[in-house]
């Protein structure tokens, strides 16, 4: 593998430059997943901190069974973009890595990165419309 020396990081940054040029699937697929991502943070930013002073606590999740089942602090909306943002580096990552031997896998993770931003975005609309 060619990433296992100490200057591993510049073959990294040129194989992705490389992707980044020749695929305009992968740029497609990973311009789509930032924007998603930026309405993932942007949707409780927007609607739920100017109702932070009137609730101390937000409902987390909600069952079909029960209803709203998991309760806490406002600042614990923010871990399904933190999650999406993990998932984003953690995709673009294995893609580099694997561009240049198994392009069908590297383009396997370009589009499952839009998808998975796509479902993180509808669970953030619907939590937000849970407490609004």
């Amino acid at each position: 593998m060619r990433y296992h020396y100490k200057k591993s990081i510049e073959p990294f940054f040129k194989d992705g430059l490389e992707l980044w040029r020749s695929s305009p699937f992968s740029r497609t697929a990973f311009l789509v997943s930032v924007v998603l991502l930026a309405g993932t943070f942007a949707l409780p930013v927007w609607r739920l901190l100017p109702l932070s002073s009137d609730l101390p606590f937000i409902a987390l999740h909600y069952n079909v069974y029960l209803g709203v089942d998991r309760f806490g602090p406002l600042y614990q909306i923010f871990f399904i973009p933190t999650l999406g943002l993990f998932f984003l580096l953690l995709n673009a990552t294995i893609e580099v890595i694997s561009w240049r031997r198994q392009r069908t896998l590297a383009h396997f993770f370009a589009g499952s990165t839009p998808l998975l931003q796509g479902i993180l975005l509808v669970a953030m609309a619907l939590i937000v419309l849970i407490n609004v």
